[in-house]
């Protein structure tokens, strides 16, 4: 009856151990990134269902209101010409401004669920995926459109940028970002919305 391990038995034993204990601080390394991953998806995966949201909402508060294309105040090329009551190419019967009204000024502090852009304007969302937090950040900025020298020059480069603040255009450029606990940014979207009113055909608006 044996009583004790053969060498070969030992040094058998030993490898064993050894490749176990070099394969479980791999395999938890993978499983904690791939963890990671699947917390960045998720948050993700909310930043761009909030953008879908939002760009089926309003262009404006008074777009809940009225059909229009709305005035800026701003003497821009793309604004609606009140005295016509349509903008520049426009045609009797198109989008129109015949109501003459004017884009509301984009509140510091919005409410999620608003109906309109702007009204996200401020709102900060918290996200969870098991025990880590995130935070879904929103902004929302009047974005600086064409001017008349691009038409003049058929020069449309869609490279909108932050416009002054309190200023009006024809617009709206909405920033979503989702940061972690740390406050460092995970990623962002932009999604931009034109100041273009609305048109009824057959009573369907569009």
């Amino acid at each position: 009856m044996k009583k004790a391990l053969t060498l070969i038995e030992l040094i058998f034993t030993i490898v064993i151990i050894a490749a176990v204990f070099t394969t479980i601080p791999k395999i938890i390394y993978v499983s904690n990134k791939s963890l990671e991953f699947s917390k960045k998806e998720d948050a993700i995966f909310n930043m761009m269902s909030k953008i879908m949201d939002i760009s089926l909402k309003e262009y404006d508060y008074n777009n809940t209101i009225y059909d229009d294309i709305l005035l800026t105040g701003q003497n821009l090329y793309l604004d609606c010409n009140a005295t016509t009551g349509y903008r520049n190419g426009g045609f009797e019967g198109s989008r129109n401004c015949l109501n003459a009204v004017y884009e509301n000024d984009i509140p510091a502090h919005g409410q999620d669920g608003a109906d309109y852009i702007e009204g996200y304007n401020g709102v900060s969302e918290p996200l969870s995926y098991g025990h880590t937090t995130y935070s879904l950040n929103i902004s929302v900025n009047y974005s600086a459109g064409w001017d008349e020298n691009n038409y003049a020059n058929q020069v449309l480069d869609f490279e909108f940028n932050s416009s002054d603040a309190g200023k009006h255009t024809n617009i709206k450029e909405v920033n979503i970002s989702v940061s972690d606990s740390k406050g460092n940014v995970i990623s962002n979207v932009n999604y931009y919305s034109a100041n273009i009113g609305h048109i009824k055909i057959n009573s369907v608006q569009w």
